[in-house]
């Protein structure tokens, strides 16, 4: 599998080279909202999925061939958990030591942060961005639905745990979905555990694309703004839409790959592809066009903005 996408758009990051070490959709939780889909690999093991060399040579490749000026971050970022790749430390370190001036955030749903060796592979990067949805069992079961083996209270120990070792910007991510972990009683538990872990930063972060399941709603400007009033009023934020300069296209592969591509990690609108892929409007919405009469990619309405899916085989059973 390719090992890098993008740069795509990103709300909180700017112009984010994704790097992608884990099978899509290999994961320890199967949360409601998740952009990328159901997980259909529910595990804790992990794995070396792909060599460290094989990732740092994608990078370099792309460099050579672009600016450095036309990404702004590199996060691990993929359909999957990141910190179940076996090698993270090892690689976290060579991307530093190659690419020292690119802030390396890692983006992880913080379910293994009990886990030392988990704790200790992110210490090199930048910053990290654990999710936080629940504080209670019954809503954590709800939204974030993890592997069997996973208790809630050693997420939230790991994450204190991490707090105290980790020397880069914490930022804890909140993903609302209506009517699960929105009431205000859920709120205020949610404000004792952030309080005691003291992140750097809580990110309010909306259901803003196609979720994986069928019914999941995310949460109006208003009923956002309410909810962060009962969160760190110092640091919390509720994270918007991206607003960054466009991206450059990239000259080895069509249109409609790279548009493929950027798909299968995530939904995107026709015109977040076009900044992405440094593209017209017209010419992406014409490859969108082409790869659905080829059965590739579907339209999908979600809220106000058209969003376009990549039509992703199932494994075998």
């Amino acid at each position: 599998m390719r090992c890098i996408f993008g740069p795509v758009p990103s709300r909180r990051l700017g112009r984010s080279l994704g790097v992608d070490v884990i099978p899509s959709k290999t994961c320890s939780y199967d949360c409601l909202y998740c952009e990328s889909g159901p997980t259909t690999h529910l595990t804790l093991a992990r794995q070396t999925f792909i060599d460290p060399d094989s990732v740092l040579r994608e990078l370099l490749d792309f460099f050579s061939h672009h600016p450095r000026e036309l990404v702004d971050v590199l996060p691990f970022s993929s359909a999957g958990e990141p910190t179940l790749y076996e090698p993270l430390e090892e690689l976290i370190q060579a991307l530093k030591g190659r690419f020292p001036d690119i802030p390396l955030v890692v983006l992880t749903n913080g379910s293994l942060l009990w886990d030392g060796a988990v704790r200790r592979a992110l210490l090199g990067a930048d910053r990290v961005v654990p999710s936080l949805d629940a504080v209670m069992g019954e809503v954590f079961q709800r939204v974030n639905r993890p592997h069997p083996a996973i208790e809630l209270s050693h997420v939230i120990d790991g994450l204190k745990a991490f707090r105290k070792e980790y020397r880069g910007e914490l930022c804890v991510e909140v993903l609302l979905v209506a009517g699960v972990n929105d009431s205000e009683a859920h709120l205020r538990a949610l404000r004792r555990v952030l309080d005691a872990v003291q992140p750097d930063a809580v990110e309010l972060n909306p259901v803003d694309r196609p979720p994986a399941y069928a019914g999941v709603k995310g949460l109006d400007a208003d009923a956002l703004a309410l909810a962060a009033s009962f969160l760190p009023c110092r640091n919390t934020r509720v994270v918007g839409r991206f607003r960054g300069a466009g991206c450059e296209a990239a000259p080895q592969a069509s249109l409609e790959t790279r548009i493929l591509e950027l798909l299968m990690r995530r939904p995107c609108t026709p015109e977040e592809m076009a900044r992405s892929l440094g593209a017209a409007v017209l010419d992406v919405e014409g490859a969108l066009t082409r790869l659905q009469k080829a059965e590739k990619v579907v339209p999908h309405s979600f809220g106000e903005r058209p969003y376009y899916q990549a039509i992703k085989k199932q494994p075998p059973v």
